[in-house]
């Protein structure tokens, strides 16, 4: 039996003692230090990247770094991703989908081979634009980073819905108010070109506030209110921006005031305090974008140059009295002149496809689609490669083969998530930005993909 002495006795306790008062005093250090480390731990970090992609827009994505700009290096990660999980991870595809999606996804990667190696021979593989060209493809990888970097519910952080609550004030201040010259020289010294949000970007930003964070705090009836009132600040600027992403917008709005129709209705103080507030922002908006007018003079180069490529479309093909839509010259044509641009190119597209009778395999993926390298169409810098209709884009390069598996993806995939979870949340979000990339070249991009896809998944293991 050990024996203590009561002097060792003493001691003991004395040590306890002090080790107890050593924790009581840093116990509420080390909290305070543990709430602040939580604000740089790895998933705060990739928050604050998506953020900055939501936020910045085109701008951020041409920075450069290493040579290549931030967009090149995602769409490059997306295609590394695409191949590695659904050439040689197909079973975890198949834990995030289901076999159907796994073999659309595989028939579009082989497909893609077949049609680049019958149009361009082996040797394609080794020209950058073929990639680039085929963005549209490989940015179906962004539905794997969260499972890559084993972070499935990324998004379930306070720190995401807490800075998704601050981020469409920023978006729409940083849009139409103010935008800062520490951003503005920035963006000028590191990226290839600074361009403010879109509308299909100020689109997305909204969509996914909307199916995110209304959805999980949708009890509170401050966020009822809040929700109203950041639609009617930036339904104007949308509508300003873009009419194709201005009814997306609505069509989401439609969707959320009718699956929370029963919430309004029992409550009188959250229905005319959310109406009043979407009313009294909605006007202010219009009036505030209505009176501000746009100085050349104080703008730089490239936005003058965005703003005056709209104006050369509109000369080119001007407003009209004729209707919205009509038939001359066995074409479809439209008295709206921003429509009407759209509309010949994508008929011009079928109808070369069907002359050279390629319209199965497209054009492949090497050279600019023929109907883009008319003068009006390029752009005043010579770079727009965009026939502004994802699915055109998509007949274009791979044909009607690629066409109807694309198709068939997406129809499968909403399908699939609706039988997970029984609710249309994630069917109107897809159908929102599908409709959206109908009228924009946004689905081309590397943004618009990486948020769609990337929110897509995460919504995929959440339900």
């Amino acid at each position: 039996m050990l024996i203590v002495s009561k002097e060792t006795s003493y001691q003991l306790n004395a040590l306890s003692k002090f080790k107890i008062k050593v924790f009581a005093v840093l116990q509420p250090q080390i909290l305070k230090l543990n709430k602040i480390l939580t604000f740089f731990s790895f998933e705060s970090l990739l928050v604050y990247y998506f953020f900055l992609v939501l936020l910045l827009g085109r701008s951020f994505m041409g920075i450069g770094i290493f040579g290549f700009r931030v967009g090149e290096l995602m769409i490059g990660s997306a295609m590394v991703l695409f191949i590695y999980f659904v050439v040689f991870k197909s079973k975890k595809v198949k834990d995030l989908l289901n076999d159907p999606l796994t073999i659309i996804l595989k028939l579009i990667f082989i497909s893609f081979i077949v049609i680049n190696t019958r149009k361009g021979g082996f040797d394609s593989f080794l020209n950058v634009e073929v990639y680039r060209s085929s963005s549209y493809m490989w940015s179906i990888g962004f539905l794997f980073v969260l499972n890559f970097i084993n972070r499935a519910r990324l998004f379930d952080s306070s720190i995401f819905f807490t800075g998704l609550c601050f981020i469409l004030p920023c978006v729409y201040i940083l849009t139409s108010v103010y935008y800062p010259n520490f951003l503005d020289m920035f963006f000028m010294e590191y990226s290839d070109k600074l361009r403010l949000l879109k509308g299909s970007d100020l689109f997305i930003a909204y969509a996914i506030y909307c199916f995110l964070f209304f959805e999980r705090i949708k009890n509170n009836n401050f966020i009822y209110i809040f929700t109203f009132v950041i639609s009617g600040l930036l339904i104007p600027l949308i509508v300003f921006s873009s009419r194709g992403a201005s009814i997306g917008t609505f069509l989401v709005l439609i969707y959320c005031i009718f699956r929370n129709k029963n919430a309004f209705l029992r409550n009188k103080f959250l229905f005319f305090g959310s109406l009043i507030g979407f009313i009294a922002t909605l006007t202010l908006s219009s009036i505030y974008l209505d009176w501000t007018k746009i100085d050349f003079q104080e703008i730089n180069t490239s936005m003058a140059i965005d703003s005056l490529e709209m104006t050369l479309i509109s000369k080119r093909y001007p407003e009209t009295t004729k209707p919205y839509l009509f038939i001359e010259d066995n074409r479809v044509n439209s008295g709206d002149g921003n429509l009407n641009w759209r509309l010949q190119i994508w008929q011009d597209v079928t109808e070369d496809l069907s002359d050279k009778k390629i319209l199965f395999t497209g054009y492949g993926y090497e050279d600019v689609i023929p109907a883009m390298a008319k003068l009006d169409r390029m752009g005043l810098d010579g770079t727009n490669i965009h026939v502004h209709n994802y699915f055109i884009n998509i007949l274009a390069r791979g044909g009607l083969i690629h066409l109807v598996l694309f198709i068939l993806f997406y129809m499968y995939l909403m399908k699939y998530i609706y039988e997970k979870n029984k609710s249309h949340n994630a069917t109107i979000f897809i159908g929102a930005i599908l409709f959206v990339s109908f009228f924009d070249s946004s689905m081309e991009t590397v943004r618009y993909p990486f948020l769609f896809y990337t929110i897509l998944s995460y919504k995929l293991v959440k339900e």
